[in-house]
């Protein structure tokens, strides 16, 4: 039976479905849920449209109680696996009548965590970023981890586990947020790693009215605005170890790299209220396609 979301704490939500995808994304957010002793709550969406012409007006009623059916067992199975594995977390479950964002951006108000993998059982094998997860990256209300899957051939090698002791990278430019400056500490100091803040600057052009003939200004301005960017979470973290690293080339591609040996990968997003749009900007829609680890997008107001 389908139970509603805990309220009066703090509460990690996944969305599933039947595919790959959403298994290891489950299994992720239940790992974290141990490491947090917060309750997971899954949550699986039915799309299904009465207008559709594959499904005539009255065997619609008929194809919903099916539906639901199916959907009750799938988060049976999902919930007694994860209890199975992590017996300490307290897992609830929902089923719902609304599209997969819709139904986890509303959940993510309440929720303290957003768990989703790239792409669900609709997705195509080539595309490196579903449509869900994009959304759920732009639209969001809480922190959401983004889960890669490197089964398919489109990653051209099969991109091993980070390692129990790799960094969190925590992706800067200029004047980073604090909300995934915290975030980022937070998770360093939870799973006892240490923090890599990586920034990504390219020279200008000679053409450009800012170019600057010593590039390494760029990178000694660059290091001077992490450390103090950096230097009030660092008071409240004094023992998780940080790492500053300014690397010349494309933000996205930098992160990528970096993130081939990070536990997770941290950056902020800041939100841009259209409702129908994406609203990713190009360097997060990037790292999303081609992390090659989970990617934790934290909203910024």
């Amino acid at each position: 039976m389908s139970t509603q979301p805990i309220h009066d704490q703090s509460v990690i939500v996944v969305g599933v479905d039947a595919s790959a995808h959403a298994a290891r994304a489950a299994a992720w957010a239940a790992d974290e849920a141990t490491r947090r002793g917060a309750p997971l709550h899954l949550i699986h969406a039915l799309e299904a449209d009465p207008s559709s012409a594959l499904i005539g007006p009255g065997a619609y009623s008929t194809h919903v109680h099916a539906a639901d059916q199916v959907g009750e067992q799938l988060l049976t199975e999902i919930r007694q696996r994860l209890l199975d594995s992590h017996p300490a977390v307290a897992i609830t479950t929902e089923l719902v009548h609304q599209t997969a964002p819709g139904a986890l951006v509303q959940a993510s108000r309440t929720a303290d965590l957003l768990v989703v993998g790239t792409r669900g059982r609709g997705g195509f094998a080539g595309l490196p970023l579903g449509s869900v997860a994009a959304r759920l990256a732009a639209h969001a209300h809480c922190p959401v981890i983004i889960l890669r899957d490197h089964n398919h051939r489109h990653d051209h090698e099969h991109a091993p586990e980070a390692a129990a002791d790799a960094e969190i990278v925590l992706g800067m430019q200029a004047h980073t947020a604090q909300q995934a400056i915290l975030f980022a500490f937070s998770q360093a100091e939870r799973l006892q790693v240490g923090v890599r803040a990586v920034h990504a600057w390219a020279p200008y052009p000679a053409h450009a009215q800012e170019y600057l003939s010593d590039t390494d200004i760029l990178a000694r301005t660059a290091a001077e605005h992490m450390v103090a960017d950096l230097a009030p979470v660092r008071e409240k973290f004094p023992d998780v170890h940080v790492t500053l690293s300014v690397q010349r080339g494309h933000p996205s591609a930098v992160l990528a790299d970096a993130s081939q040996h990070a536990q997770l990968t941290v950056v902020g997003a800041h939100r841009h209220h259209h409702a129908l749009s994406i609203g990713l900007g190009p360097v997060i829609h990037a790292l999303l396609g081609h992390a090659h680890g989970p990617v934790a997008v934290i909203p910024i107001p």
